[in-house]
Formats: structure tokens, sequence, C-alpha cells
């Protein structure tokens, strides 16, 4: 397994946890952030879109996840999509 397999791998238990409430968002944002800053070859266009898909979850953590009216279900999904086609990207 490689650098990108083992992240996919990481991230994608990342959002199993998400989905299933183990962790909280703020872990989330981290988890994926790092992985964005360590991932060779990732374009920039692929870090902006991530910025945008972790909003909801930045704004979870400073406003109390209760008070913030998005689907952690859509949230997953979104997120799951966004690994998918950056780990297809070439390496």
């Amino acid at each position: 397994m490689n650098d990108i397999d083992a992240t996919v791998h990481h991230l994608r238990h990342t959002l199993s946890q998400l989905e299933a409430g183990e962790i909280g968002p703020e872990a989330v944002c981290a988890r994926f952030r790092l992985a964005a800053l360590q991932w060779n070859g990732l374009p920039q266009r692929y870090a902006q879109v991530l910025e945008r898909l972790l909003q909801p979850l930045d704004t979870a953590v400073m406003l109390g996840e209760e008070s913030c009216s998005f689907s952690r279900a859509d949230l997953v999904q979104a997120l799951g999509q966004w690994l998918d086609h950056a780990a297809q990207l070439p390496r």
C-alpha cells in the first residue's frame, strides 16, 4: 500500500467514524486538511473544493453541531465523492 492508498483508507475510515458519530467535525476537518497538505500532486482546485465541503463542519465546531442545519449523511457523501475523485488522480 503506497502513501496515497493509506491516506485514502484513513480518510474513508474518518468518514465512517463521522457517520457513526464516533468523532466530531473538528477531527474530520483536521484529518482532511492534513491529508490535503501532505498529498503530493493534489491540484489546487481539489484543495479549494475540499475547503468548501469542510465549511459546514467548521461552522458546526464554532456554533455547536445542534445549531447547524446540515445533513451529516449528505456531507459524508460529498466528502466521499471528493475522495473518490482525488484517489483517481494520476500518481
